[in-house]
C-alpha cells in the first residue's frame, strides 16, 4: 500500500469513528491495551514522545488508560501526510 492510499484509508477510518461516535453507536474508546494491540509500535512511540493523552484513567495503582480513536486516527493520518510530503519525488 502507498502512502498515498494509506492516507486515504486512515481517513475513512477516522471518518466512520467520528460518525459512529455522533451517533452514539460507540464510546468511540479504547484501552491503552487494545489500541496496541490494534496499533502497534506506531502508537506505542506516539504515547512516548507524548503525542497522545488519555481522555480518561481509571481509580487504582494500574488503572485502565482510555484514549479516543478518533484522537489516535487523526494523528495517524497528520503522521502520513507529513511523511507523504517530506518525501523526495521521482522526478
Amino acid at each position: 500500500m502507498t502512502n498515498l492510499e494509506h492516507i486515504i484509508a486512515t481517513s475513512s477510518e477516522l471518518g466512520a469513528a467520528r460518525a459512529m461516535e455522533a451517533l452514539g453507536l460507540t464510546s468511540g474508546e479504547l484501552s491503552q491495551r487494545q489500541a496496541l494491540k490494534i496499533y502497534g509500535t506506531w502508537f506505542r512511540d506516539a504515547l512516548a514522545a507524548h503525542r497522545l493523552s488519555p481522555v480518561r484513567v481509571e481509580d487504582g495503582r494500574a488503572g485502565t488508560r482510555w484514549f479516543r480513536v478518533v484522537d489516535i486516527l487523526a494523528l495517524k493520518v497528520n503522521d502520513a501526510a507529513r511523511a507523504e510530503l517530506l518525501q523526495p519525488s521521482n522526478n
